[in-house]
């Protein structure tokens, strides 16, 4: 009973413990019986408080135990056995998935064939013997467990090799990120399982409780997961249930070859400053769209900008679906990652304090002085507008006002070009630079045809009064009609990199200028002024709403002769003479 509160840590950190996630992404809780100690030295009152303990940190959510019975030399008394088990409220038997007895012995048989009548049947369906380690490998990911050396010496008695599942071959599941989307992303966008998922989450209201954090059925899970596999089209919708589409998310992010953010990121990830509730600190946010944004593949930062943006969606509902950005950092961290210390991951996907913190001036403590994983989620949960506005998936329509060129149209008004943000040039720098596309040197102006038999005479005239130093001009469909100076030097501008953004302004026939900033067609139709006989197209790209959809992305138009009327067309009338 003299055990220090050290020795006491020391001996409940062997007696239970969390190892990674399971084949369906919940949460595992590992308890050894070897490492029970002796209760005439150990107060187990004391010892099953502190256990509890350590479940409320799960229990809220769905979870796997996993019990490694033999090995054991101190086993409770029962009628602690009995006390222990009262204490397992309704949400702890509840959200317990499975539990794993692996290596069972007469007294956790007896255990729980006396339970049995006590025990709801219900509870006991969640209840498997496993008789091997390599039984245990195909239920869970054993390689995420610290196994203790006891268990080791019981499973020689069984086995004398521990044989690991084969991998199947998928088409989906467990396929680099890169083979799926393309190093830009320029194969599709986002691969379909993930696409369907979020748009059957919003398409439900994203209001379900326990979103992320609730389990479906295994079978089910496992049913759709091989459909994807297979190739074969998938309805979410006919299955209407809310935390399959989520779970499927999440399984297809753990399944990942290379998780989305490598070990190699983790010194970026602890060097991050400590984030604040303070939303006019920008230390953390520019260090995570600054530094470690960009040090992920582009297909990786597409896929994680769909998947932020979905939970930023989830978290403006807490209300609803009690899954504020803590809870939904804590369920989705875990899949975010996977280095080779099991252990290290673990401790990278907490978030110091244990609570949702409450608005204040005051940062997120943290122990270590060390920012995790998850706290830089939880950052991009809840400011995501701030840090993944610059991301663009190259599958998609860029939105209205956005193009490579910085071309604004307003009525005849002059070009100008609208200065790179410096966050957009940064999250640039991963690209490689030997990608260059031979359509990437075309001009954007040229995307601005004239209408009509001809452009003005004025027009006309002063490109033949030219000097030779403007011989090389081009033809008038690119000089602003009202510029200052009477000739134009033409430098074509060659697109550095494919998603600069720009304005894009729509002039009306009342010659007034209207800047999109919201959905618009891509091909939008410009006129001048009253009297003029000069119009044009400009071709324009997509809308601002997210969508893994693919936009039309016009690269280059070429135009020539004039637009006459057929033979059998009417005579056209004549304009009348404009008022002086």
């Amino acid at each position: 009973m003299g055990f220090s509160e050290d020795k006491l840590q020391e001996i409940l950190s062997k007696v239970i413990f969390q190892a990674g996630v399971d084949y369906e992404t919940r949460p595992m809780v590992v308890m050894s019986a070897s490492a029970l100690p002796d209760p005439k030295e150990v107060d187990y009152d004391l010892l099953l408080s502190r256990i509890m303990a350590y479940l409320d940190l799960y229990v809220e959510s769905d979870y796997t135990v996993v019990f490694f019975a033999a090995g054991g030399r101190h086993r409770p008394g029962w009628d602690w056995v009995w006390k222990a088990y009262r204490s397992l409220s309704r949400k702890y038997r509840k959200n317990l998935k499975r539990l794993l007895i692996v290596h069972s012995n007469f007294f956790t048989k007896m255990l729980f064939s006396l339970a049995g009548a006590i025990i709801s049947p219900k509870f006991f369906r969640k209840i498997t013997y496993v008789n091997t380690l390599s039984e245990l490998a195909f239920q869970i990911p054993i390689t995420q467990i610290d196994i203790p050396p006891a268990v080791y010496q019981e499973n020689l008695k069984h086995e004398q090799q521990i044989r690991m599942p084969v991998p199947q071959r998928a088409d989906l599941f467990g396929v680099p990120l890169e083979d799926l989307m393309g190093f830009d992303g320029e194969k599709g966008g986002i691969p379909r399982v993930v696409k369907d998922c979020i748009e059957y989450l919003r398409e439900t209201g994203l209001q379900d409780e326990g979103l992320f954090r609730r389990s479906p059925s295994s079978a089910v899970l496992k049913q759709v997961q091989q459909a994807y596999d297979r190739g074969h089209v998938v309805s979410l919708s006919n299955f209407g249930d809310p935390h399959l589409a989520a779970v499927l998310l999440k399984k297809y992010l753990r399944d990942l070859p290379e998780p989305v953010f490598p070990e190699s990121l983790y010194p970026t990830i602890t060097q991050c400053p400590t984030p604040s509730v303070d939303l006019t600190d920008m230390a953390a946010v520019i260090h995570v769209r600054e530094i470690l944004l960009p040090q992920l593949p582009p297909c990786a930062q597409i896929l994680l900008n769909h998947v932020i943006h979905l939970l930023h969606e989830v978290s403006m509902r807490a209300e609803h679906n009690r899954m504020n950005a803590f809870n939904l950092a804590l369920v989705i961290s875990p899949n975010l990652l996977k280095g080779k210390n099991p252990m290290l991951d673990i401790s990278l996907c907490q978030i110091p304090d244990g609570q949702s913190p409450a608005p204040s001036n005051r940062p997120f403590p943290n122990s270590e002085g060390k920012t995790t994983l998850g706290q830089v989620v939880q950052l991009c949960i809840e400011r995501y507008y701030e840090i993944f506005d610059d991301v663009r998936d190259r599958a998609e329509a860029l939105p209205a006002g956005e193009q490579d060129a910085h071309e604004v149209i307003i009525g005849d008004s002059s070009s100008r070009d609208i200065a790179l943000s410096p966050s957009f040039q940064s999250s640039q720098s991963y690209k490689r630079d030997s990608m260059i596309d031979d359509d990437e040197d075309i001009d954007d102006a040229m995307l601005v045809m004239p209408l009509g038999p001809s452009a003005n005479a004025r027009t006309q005239q002063q490109q033949a009064q030219a000097p030779a130093q403007y011989a090389a001009s081009p033809p008038s469909a690119w000089m602003p009609a009202s510029q200052a100076m009477p000739y134009s030097t033409y430098k074509p501008r060659q697109r550095k990199q494919p998603n600069v953004p720009s304005v894009h302004t729509a002039a009306s026939g009342n010659g007034h200028a209207t800047v999109g900033r919201s959905a618009r067609s891509l091909i939008s139709i410009e006129k001048a002024g009253a009297g003029s006989r000069k119009s044009s197209i400009a071709i324009g790209r997509g809308t601002t709403k997210k969508s893994s959809g693919s936009g039309v992305e016009a690269m280059g138009i070429t135009a020539s002769g004039f637009f006459s009327p057929p033979p059998s067309a009417p005579p056209v009338p004549s304009l009348p003479e404009r008022r002086q």
